[in-house]
């Protein structure tokens, strides 16, 4: 098959997920979830720029298992990590995540195995479309992004982090003339993004936390993640 520009990147990338799926169950390495779920996350808005433009359907549900179970992970993890997390918490949460990484490790070869099969047989278009069709779908996807963010609500909030990860993902692997074409503005977007994206941790660990069956949930401890969760929400639309 020719390897046009969007195939490429999606085989590069699932390549990289096998490649950082071996890696961790050898060194067991929070880096490798990290890096994987990144992997996924591009092949994914790929697919979604291509079911879209190309109007033919390129699912990803076949990543979904590795993907959410290295999800829970990687949040104990990220949680793991706060400041001022009471002591019995955090032996709770480690006592966890060392449950979940053993079972997911077991499932490792597997999941390997899986995802070379399915590289294998990824079939995308071989040409973009027109530089016109690509700039509508950025300014529909922007478009749709702004009005979530305008709604200011935590749903509205979710989905434009989604939407604004899924352009900026698609953006990245766009040829530089293109690229000139679209014209966004990175700067204010990966500024923006990052701030909703500290929102959003401290509002999906009190969503894990909340939860979850600990024998100790410390309400104080998520009492203070809502008042925190509370003033990154507020900030964001302050000077808007």
């Amino acid at each position: 098959m020719k390897e046009n520009l969007l195939y490429y990147h999606v085989s590069d990338h699932l390549k990289s997920l096998e490649k950082h799926l071996y890696a961790y169950s050898k060194d067991r390495k929070p880096k490798h979830l990290h890096l994987l779920r990144l992997d996924i996350k591009v092949t994914k808005a790929l697919f979604s720029f291509a079911e879209d433009l190309y109007n033919e359907p390129y699912s990803a549900i076949e990543l979904k298992s590795v993907f959410q179970k290295t999800g829970e992970i990687r949040e104990i993890q990220i949680i793991s990590s706060s400041k001022h997390l009471p002591g019995k918490l955090i032996r709770e949460l480690k006592k966890k995540e060392s449950f979940l990484r053993k079972q997911f490790r077991k499932d490792i070869p597997k999941y390997i195995k899986f995802i070379e099969s399915f590289r294998k047989e990824v079939n995308l278009p071989s040409a973009l479309p027109d530089k016109q069709i690509i700039k509508d779908y950025f300014e529909s996807g922007l478009k749709k992004a702004n009005q979530d963010f305008q709604n200011q609500d935590r749903e509205g909030l979710h989905q434009f982090r989604k939407s604004i990860k899924k352009l900026m993902f698609v953006y990245n692997v766009l040829p530089k003339k293109i690229k000139k074409e679209v014209n966004l503005d990175e700067q204010h977007i990966n500024k923006l993004q990052e701030k909703v994206g500290n929102w959003h941790d401290t509002y999906s660990s009190i969503e894990f936390l909340s939860y979850q069956s600990f024998k100790k949930k410390s309400a104080e401890y998520i009492s203070k993640l809502k008042q925190k969760e509370m003033r990154q929400f507020n900030a964001l639309f302050a000077n808007r």
